[in-house]
């Protein structure tokens, strides 16, 4: 018998628009699949739910208990190219400054962790969890392992996209032309550095990913979206995250500022290098909203995209 709230609606709302990589399933297919994958995992690890059904952006959460009692989380992954090396990069952590890998079944998209508090971040100051969030990326900083998607291949991506902009947007209607030409200019030069890709970095760190481990009482990280690059590149996302906050302030360009230096300082990295790559990824997020014009709070994330990147700017 089906269960009804396997699946919650909010997952079903979000994935049921995901774009399919390559030979890999749309949302719709891996919904239909995840009664029997749910079915299959718990079987194979001979666990039992534990609570109801929770989700991220692209994944099912069930609280479970293994056959000791001990409790735990499966996490089953809408499979997507950047979620393939989650669990690499959480057996590279090893719980250090991260959830802990209990087992994966990667054919199934499946993970068993450790299980964390529900608290994240979020729960702190702003600028207490940007200091946290500094600390926690030096923390997971490690040499780049060879399986890590490379951030100089990335930007030559970016490079691709914006002069693919460029061209069917001559005006600068959909994003103003200066920004745009900023931004490819600095992902030219970022790109052709020689150690760009030289250090493991998580590339979705903000205040949502960061949840509390009771014993001994730290934060971690998880949420794993893994890429080779500088360690700088992984703390813009504090950014355009608890982004009403933002707006709130008297003002939203030192706020911004304030927010990106503390976590500097937590990270002991360089301003302006962490501004810079801030810059960069920002007309990321904005071409990728462009380029997927359903979604119905495009508009509004590309304005808080250039919003980010003019209260970055040198005066």
């Amino acid at each position: 018998m089906r269960d009804p709230d396997l699946i919650p609606p909010g997952l079903r709302d979000t994935v049921i628009r995901h774009v399919a990589d390559p030979g890999l399933p749309d949302g719709a297919a891996w919904l239909a699949t995840l009664p029997r994958l749910v079915a299959e995992v718990l079987g194979h690890w001979r666990l039992r739910r534990d609570g109801p059904a929770r989700h991220g952006y692209s994944a099912l959460v069930l609280p479970v208990r293994r056959t000791d009692g001990t409790p735990a989380i499966v996490k089953l992954v809408w499979p997507h190219a950047e979620g393939r090396t989650e669990r690499l990069a959480l057996r590279t952590w090893d719980g250090d400054g991260a959830v802990r890998l209990l087992a994966a079944e990667p054919g199934r998209w499946a993970l068993l962790l450790e299980r964390l508090d529900e608290r994240d971040l979020n729960s702190e100051s702003i600028l207490d969890g940007a200091e946290e969030l500094g600390r926690l990326a030096a923390r997971l900083d490690r040499p780049a392992p060879a399986w890590a998607p490379r951030l100089s291949e990335h930007l030559a991506t970016l490079v691709v996209d914006i002069d693919a902009l460029r061209t069917r947007d001559a005006r600068g209607t959909a994003f103003p032309r200066r920004l745009l030409e900023a931004g490819r200019a600095l992902a030219v030069d970022l790109g052709s550095e020689a150690d760009i890709d030289a250090r493991l970095v998580h590339a979705d760190l903000h205040p949502g990913n960061v949840l509390w481990r009771p014993d001994p009482g730290e934060w971690v990280a998880i949420d794993a979206e893994t890429m080779a690059a500088d360690p700088a590149f992984a703390l813009s996302p504090l950014l355009w995250n608890r982004w009403e906050q933002a707006q709130d302030a008297h003002d939203l360009r030192g706020h911004l500022q304030l927010r990106l230096d503390v976590a500097c300082a937590g990270a002991g990295l360089d301003y302006d290098r962490a501004r810079a790559f801030a810059l960069v990824r920002c007309v990321r997020n904005a071409i990728w909203e462009l380029d997927a014009t359903e979604h119905p709070g495009t508009a509004a994330e590309i304005t808080r995209s250039i919003t980010i990147i003019k209260a970055l700017q040198s005066p």
